[in-house]
């Protein structure tokens, strides 16, 4: 016979009191690479623009050998340099890690496999760890994101 554990009380009551599941926030992860990949595609470019509704205003972003970035023009300033850069790339995320933080937020942690042909003919195969911190807008249907933390990459193209 199973009974029910107190920690899955506490995660269905947080899941009630959340506009997100973890599931969700993991989605919305992948969602984001997704987005990514198709600003490289001939099919379906996604323009930096697209991001407009997922990220702060004031959102940090720390990247290798990038700038940090503390604005929504900056990051979409980033967008459009690394994806200038690029013929195509392609990304694995692995052991995505989700927490439920406190005022609404969300924590993901998880290592991306990285490969990409730039168009100066180089190639890179990397895998690096990110931590995104996520907060709810009762006006947005996804989550937007706050902080944007990568580390451990090395081979990468500098701005």
């Amino acid at each position: 016979m199973n009974t029910k554990t107190i920690e899955y009380e506490q995660l269905m009551h947080t899941f009630r009191n959340r506009k997100f599941t973890k599931n969700d926030i993991k989605s919305f992860v992948y969602k984001i690479f997704s987005m990514y990949e198709r600003a490289t595609c001939n099919n379906e470019h996604v323009s930096a623009e697209a991001f407009n509704k997922l990220i702060a205003d004031d959102i940090f972003v720390d990247f290798p050998a990038y700038k940090n970035i503390h604005s929504k023009s900056e990051f979409l300033e980033w967008h459009r340099w690394i994806h200038d850069l690029l013929i195509s790339d392609d990304h694995d995320i692995e052991k995505i890690d989700v927490s439920y933080l406190s005022n609404g937020k969300y924590m993901a942690q998880f290592i991306v496999h990285w490969r990409a042909l730039f168009k100066d003919n180089t190639y890179s195969d990397l895998r690096v760890d990110q931590q995104w911190i996520m907060r709810e807008d009762t006006n947005e249907p996804l989550p937007i994101i706050e902080r944007y933390l990568v580390t451990g990459a090395t081979n990468f193209k500098q701005k």
